[in-house]
This record gives structure tokens, sequence and C-alpha cells, in this order.
């Protein structure tokens, strides 16, 4: 098992968010975004997206709410309208899906396969999939890796536990019984009621593609209401 500080898992290096030319203007409901989500990647020095591919994002805005959705696509395609394309009635927003995108934009992820690349795709998966959130559309915008650092008031939680205190608090690499690499990391999230949260990430052995385990694994009262 491979330990980190909590550092390791922000990104570790500055980029510039540039605006895409293919875009709409802010509007109500499903539009292209100006904001490139490259940006994500760019911020890890062990990621890169795989060549020929480049990663696209619509943006949803009832007015105050705000979510998103990325996509991988050809490096050679735009984006379409919104309105151009298939709508995924499984997602809660009925998110459009171009018909050349990728199912999992983690797919054109890729990296050197190091123990903290892992760690870096963690922390890029959810980044990712909040992508484009502000006020109800939050979740992990408000979790905090642990454990928090001194100064930062790390015993103001009265802590009912749910399960056993964790033997190891730290963000950690280790290969399951499987052989798949695995992140594990501990968060402290505020919204409604203030919880702590385990994460699993269980990776493919051949990609950065994975799976996501979340448990509450204990509570601490009453937190923000938005």
């Amino acid at each position: 098992m491979q330990r980190f500080p909590t550092y390791a898992a922000r990104p570790n290096l500055l980029n510039e968010a540039n605006l895409l030319e293919e875009c709409d203007q802010y509007q109500l409901g499903w539009f292209r975004s100006s904001t490139n989500p490259e940006s994500i990647l760019k911020g890890f020095s062990h990621l890169h997206i795989k060549e020929n591919y480049k990663l696209r994002a619509y943006q949803y805005s009832d007015g105050a709410n705000g979510n998103g959705v990325v996509w991988a696509i050809p490096v050679n395609m735009d984006l379409p309208p919104a309105n151009e394309c298939e709508c995924l009635e499984e997602h809660f927003l009925i998110a459009p899906k171009p018909a050349f995108a990728l199912d999992d934009c983690m797919q054109v992820i890729d990296g050197d396969k190091s123990p903290i690349s892992y760690l870096q795709a963690s922390v890029a998966f959810h980044d990712i999939h909040e992508f484009g959130a502000f006020w109800h559309g939050t979740s992990w915008g408000r979790d905090v890796i642990l454990p928090i650092n001194e100064g930062e008031n790390a015993d103001k939680y009265q802590w009912k536990m749910i399960e056993d205190e964790p033997a190891t608090l730290e963000p950690h690499f280790y290969y399951s019984n499987l052989g798949n690499p695995t992140i594990v990391f501990h968060t402290i999230n505020d919204i409604g009621t203030v919880t702590m949260n385990r994460y699993v990430h269980t990776f493919s052995k051949s990609d950065y593609t994975l799976r996501v385990e979340r448990t509450c694994i204990a509570t601490a009262g009453g937190g923000i209401i938005f």
C-alpha cells in the first residue's frame, strides 16, 4: 500500500482556461459550454488525453442552478448543438449526447500508470462529472479530502460513527485481490448533513476507466443548506 499526503490529490500544474469557439450563448436548458473541460486534465502532471480525442461539454442552467456533462469526441469533430443530439432519458436532466461521443470519457484519459496517476485520475473523474455544476447542482464540490491540515479546525465535528474509524485516513493506493489498481480516500461533505465518506476507486487493469463506491461512515449533525 502506498499512502499520499492530502496535497497530492490536488492539481499540481498551472494552466490557463481557454474559451472555445464552438459554443453557444448562455441560456436556459442545455447548450454548448464555452469552457474547455480539458483544463481539468491539464492540471495533473501524470495524466493526458489520448491522441485523436478531445473533451467537450454541454452546460445546463435553470437560472439559479447548473450542471454539465462532458463527452469524449474525435479531435476532428465539433460538438453539435444540444437540440441536434439524442437525449439520454436515464440521465436525471436528460442530457444531450452526440452520436459519435464515447460512452465514458475516461476511455480517453491516459497516464504513466504510477500510483499517483491513479490518485489524480480519481480526482479528475469527480471533477469531470461535476463540470458545470453550481448552486443546487453541487455535490462533490463540497467534499474535502482527509486528513484536514493543522490549522483548518480539524476537531470542530463530533462524529457519530456508522462504521469503525478508518485504519488509514490518508489517500492510498493498492492492487486489489484481482490485480486492479485501487485508490481509497475519505472526505467530509457538509451539504445537508455533515458526513464522513469513504470513496473506493477500482480501475480497469488496461486503462483509466473505473468503478466508484461511496459509503457514508459517520455523521456530525446539520450542515449547510443552499
